[in-house]
């Protein structure tokens, strides 16, 4: 019996796609592409699929009108604003996210881009190897988590995990906002209290950003809210870098309006060598690599492939998984 074709629309390090494919259901196959940036390759690939799998290469309406065998579009994490997803649903393709899937390393990440912002962690590493020794500098410049004010704009698993993860530092506060707050009952278990997004971006002083990117969501940080940020707090962004306006970053960032700042995700990826934000010294970058953990991938290429292998027996998948739904 032929095999149903899986392609996995991502260029793989060799050891990346041998732990993932050890979750790989019997009577499937997968493919890659050779390039993450031919489009002509990615197309063809796309006609040729049973099923898709995406991560960070974006896949078109003019692509999904040309895709005759596609069943089945599976996101290899939570974010799915590189799918053109009104157009699936038009074409009645199903999109599946692995929810949850990647919210501990992303919350690891978060919390070590806070702790590396507030100890400087780069500068004094460079300072270091320079022969260097900033111990007294340091000791001006720089600030502990331990009885600080942090802000989550947004409430969903990553940030959940965020704020299990803070618990240990003894923070004094974890406030959040989000447009579904939660019950009273689920705060006091996590800790958090809920506070509009304003007043929270007044009051903290550490800022992180884990909502998807969406219209609303869209430059939701942006001048007015930076411009109320304390001349001590820094902001940390593991999500999506549209999210924050840019320009307004910089500037706040370059002109001592806010601390410092540590960003994994940007409105361009590879980010630009010539984006202003590589120019200064108070921000801590990443390579958008919050999720990009080797002991992880497995666990989540078991729950993509598991939606697939679910969706091809007609078997239910979890609705927290469903972001676009076959009719």
């Amino acid at each position: 019996m032929e095999k149903q074709k899986i392609v996995w629309l991502q260029v793989m390090e060799q050891a990346v796609k041998e732990e993932a494919n050890r979750a790989l259901p019997e009577g499937f196959e997968v493919v890659y592409p050779a390039s993450k940036t031919d489009v002509e390759e990615h197309t063809r690939l796309i006609e040729e699929a049973d099923y898709l799998i995406t991560q960070s290469i974006y896949v078109t309406g003019d692509q999904l009108r040309r895709a005759k065998k596609l069943k089945m579009i599976q996101k290899f994490g939570v974010g799915v604003d590189k799918i053109d997803t009104e157009t699936a649903k038009e074409l009645n393709i199903p999109v599946y996210i692995t929810a949850g899937a990647n919210s501990v390393p992303v919350s690891e990440m978060a919390v070590a881009l806070m702790l590396a912002v507030n100890r400087q962690l780069p500068k004094v590493d460079k300072a270091v190897r320079r022969g260097e020794w900033p111990k007294e500098q340091m000791r001006r410049e720089c600030y502990m988590l331990y009885n600080k004010v942090i802000g989550l704009v947004g409430i969903g698993n990553i940030a959940k995990q965020v704020a299990q993860r803070l618990k240990g530092f003894g923070v004094s506060e974890i406030l959040y906002y989000d447009v579904f707050p939660l019950s009273a009952e689920k705060e006091a278990e996590l800790g958090v209290r809920f506070c509009p997004l304003n007043d929270m971006m007044a009051r903290a002083d550490v800022i992180s950003v884990h909502v998807p990117l969406t219209e609303e969501t869209r430059g939701m940080i942006g001048k007015d809210q930076i411009g109320l940020m304390k001349p001590t707090s820094i902001i940390v962004n593991t999500a999506r870098g549209f999210i924050i306006d840019h320009d307004a970053l910089v500037d706040a960032l370059r002109n001592g309006k806010i601390r410092g700042a540590g960003i994994d995700a940007y409105e361009e990826e590879p980010v630009k060598i010539d984006d202003p934000l590589l120019t200064l010294s108070n921000v801590v970058l990443t390579a958008h690599h919050a999720g990009s953990v080797i002991d992880n991938v497995f666990p989540r290429a078991e729950h993509a492939y598991g939606n697939i292998e679910k969706f091809s027996k007609g078997e239910s998948i979890d609705p927290r998984d469903v972001v676009v739904a076959k009719k």
